[in-house]
């Protein structure tokens, strides 16, 4: 009120000053004839300054930015509209061009969920293989496309026993890398950058990631003495799946035409993957099946890919590469591929409208389920996130395009929920909810009740892996 009041106070202290000035120049020149003078050339220099000034002033304190407390709102626009337009600029986005696509893709089309052509299936478990087959410091950028699915699968629920996780190369424990036992996607900022290290639990690493070993992890064939249910082991293998089991398999690394290569020493074909689905189909080993290739020529490694109900996604098309995003200068790399970041940039944008700003940090920390990210992948297709998006926002380099198919699947990209894949079934994730605080959060959407404030209180431990790193960097230093 206080506030208010002195604003109209110096409103009517410009105006009068205004006022005082017209008062001068007609007190001066009312016998004279000005009917060939420009209306300005009649007021001298400082008179004019005078105001100026006294308008400019006049303008700010009427119309103050947000538009709610100024005295009256310009142009039209009410009060809620400008409080709106400023909570909107306030958002902290990745891509600025992000949120008329969420507006548009995410919200719009589902205020009526009961007409959504978004299903989620009738499959009772997720399992995922995520690939990084690239060695040496130079191709941190892999590691980071592997640990950004990674993390999104977390979030969405799906449990490290239900994750297999190959990195051909210690890269976050290089002793290149100036922040050790740390991988940034977007930047290191002093080392207090997003972390994806963080709770992570690697199943191969090194050499035991090879094309015999990822062939045998898709088939449940394992050796003697691989196996087990230990987090943190290497060569660990996914539990039992059937053809009620949704299967994501991701890879990045380098690639050509039919093939992705393997440390620079063997290479996974088209063929080889034809072969291995084609026998995951025959021995009922998922329901439906998600691959996705982000490396050059990606798409051609599902040419060979004849059985139902797999749908293969590729970020460059025959001919064409698959690009990098950005270097950190701190990190001395590019830390990202183009693909890889704008699928976790858009999901992480489309969490931040659809809670209205109010979410930065998981509830229960990083690395476990959070159900604001597992709201917009409900809602958010898989040709939407994984093609059209990247395809509109992404800036994929020269020429390169996403290719996708989903040919012989019995339904479309574009009524398969990204949560089919990425989140785990509801009756896991209402089971992990009750364990972390003894209540079954509610899906949170756009008209329904406030988002519970993250809290801060809780602490993520670091991973095995983490504290493994940690004390090798001790012992060095």
């Amino acid at each position: 009120m206080c506030v208010h009041h002195n604003r109209v106070q110096v409103v009517f202290l410009m105006l009068s000053v205004l006022h005082e000035s017209v008062l001068r120049f007609v007190s001066r020149h009312r016998r004279q004839n000005f009917q060939r003078v420009p209306i300005l050339a009649r007021f001298s220099l400082s008179e004019r300054l005078i105001m100026l000034a006294s308008l400019i002033l006049a303008m700010l304190f009427l119309s103050p930015p947000g538009g709610s407390n100024g005295i009256f709102t310009p142009f039209g626009v009410s009060a809620q509209n400008m409080s709106t337009q400023s909570k909107r600029k306030k958002l902290s986005l990745h891509n600025a061009n992000h949120e008329s696509s969420i507006r548009n893709i995410v919200q719009a089309s589902f205020k009526n969920d009961a007409i959504s052509p978004l299903k989620p299936g009738n499959h009772t478990s997720n399992v995922a293989i995520i690939v990084s087959s690239s060695r040496y410091w130079f191709n941190y950028r892999h590691v980071t496309n592997a640990l950004s699915i990674y993390q999104l699968l977390k979030r969405g629920g799906i449990t490290d026993d239900k994750i297999i996780l190959m990195l051909a190369d210690d890269i976050p424990c290089n002793m290149r890398n100036p922040f050790r036992g740390k991988i940034f996607p977007r930047g290191a900022y002093g080392g207090f950058g997003e972390d994806l290290m963080e709770g992570v639990n690697i199943d191969y690493s090194g050499t035991d990631v090879t094309v015999d070993a990822f062939l045998r992890v898709l088939l449940g064939r394992h050796l003697d003495g691989e196996g087990g249910d230990s987090l943190g082991s290497h060569r660990r293998t996914l539990p039992k799946t059937d053809e009620n089991t949704n299967v994501l398999v991701y890879l990045t690394g380098h690639g050509g035409d039919n093939f992705f290569k393997f440390q620079d020493g063997e290479e996974l074909t088209s063929q080889d993957i034809a072969s291995a689905f084609s026998q995951m189909h025959e021995l009922k080993l998922y329901k439906e099946l998600l691959f996705i290739s982000d490396t050059c020529q990606a798409f051609t490694m599902a040419d060979e890919i004849d059985v139902p109900n797999v749908f293969s996604v590729g970020s460059s098309l025959k001919g064409q590469n698959s690009y990098a995003s950005h270097t950190d200068n701190e990190v001395g790399q590019t830390v990202i591929d183009r693909y890889s970041k704008v699928i976790k940039d858009f999901v992480d944008d489309a969490v931040t409208v659809t809670s209205r700003g109010n979410v930065h940090a998981n509830k229960y920390g990083v690395g476990t389920i959070d159900n604001a990210t597992i709201t917009v992948m409900e809602r958010l297709n898989l040709f939407d996130a994984l093609v059209r998006i990247p395809t509109t926002h992404g800036d994929l380099g020269p020429n390169s395009k996403v290719g996708h198919t989903d040919m012989l699947c019995s339904r479309r990209m574009n009524q398969v929920p990204l949560a089919a894949f990425f989140a785990a079934p509801q009756a896991e994730r209402e089971r992990q909810v009750r364990q972390l605080d003894g209540v079954v959060t509610a899906s949170l959407w756009m008209h329904d009740s406030p988002l519970i404030p993250p809290n801060d209180s809780i602490e993520t431990k670091p991973s095995f892996y983490n504290q493994q790193c940690i004390a090798e960097t001790e012992s060095v230093l």
